[in-house]
């Protein structure tokens, strides 16, 4: 019977080697996801989702709270916004959080405007994404490569700054069409 090489590292030993281990296999599997992504970006027909569900009346339109005026706002930690499965960077959370507006837009100019987008974050990643979607199209999409997103729906990107800047320490929205800055957190 053999042993476990694993078996005879100590714990500061073992962390050494898992780094080691991660930052050789962390570009490959980024490479290899983000080959993946960009065949299905090329994918006809990509976002057509068909949810037939019928209607019996219309909700009321949801209300977010103004989370400025709660008291937990001072205790409230920023949600943990993720790079993506096809970008590494050996210190993610070093990366500025940016708000990317996905409006109901033509499908193949959303699909040329992410895949766009996604080769150069994955080519030289320079920030965590949060994808503020008017539609729930591309969700599925974003939520098989990990990208952190929020179905905003209607509400105004201007009035949702606010919320998403506490939620997520979000520095700027970005429409994805454009690449026009829509709004940006003030300096402190």
């Amino acid at each position: 019977m053999t042993q476990n090489d694993d078996t005879h590292l100590s714990a500061p030993a073992l962390l050494r080697r898992l780094t080691r281990d991660a930052e050789a296999m962390g570009p490959r599997l980024a490479q290899l996801e983000y080959q993946l992504l960009a065949k299905e970006l090329e994918t006809p027909g990509l976002f057509d989702l068909d949810l037939t569900i019928e209607a019996t009346g219309h909700a009321e339109p949801l209300r977010l709270p103004d989370l400025n005026d709660m008291p937990q706002r001072a205790r409230a930690v920023a949600l943990n916004v993720t790079l993506g499965k096809t970008a590494w960077v050996e210190t993610p959370e070093a990366l500025p959080v940016i708000g990317v507006l996905v409006r109901s837009a033509d499908l193949m100019a959303l699909q040329h405007a992410l895949a766009a987008l996604l080769k150069q974050h994955y080519q030289q990643p320079f920030a965590r994404f949060v994808f503020l979607c008017t539609t729930m199209r591309p969700i599925p999409f974003l939520g098989r490569y990990e990208f952190t997103y929020d179905y905003i729906a209607t509400e105004n990107p201007l009035i949702a700054a606010q919320r998403l800047k506490l939620r997520y320490e979000m520095q700027q929205i970005r429409d994805l069409i454009t690449g026009r800055e829509i709004w940006r957190a003030p300096k402190v």
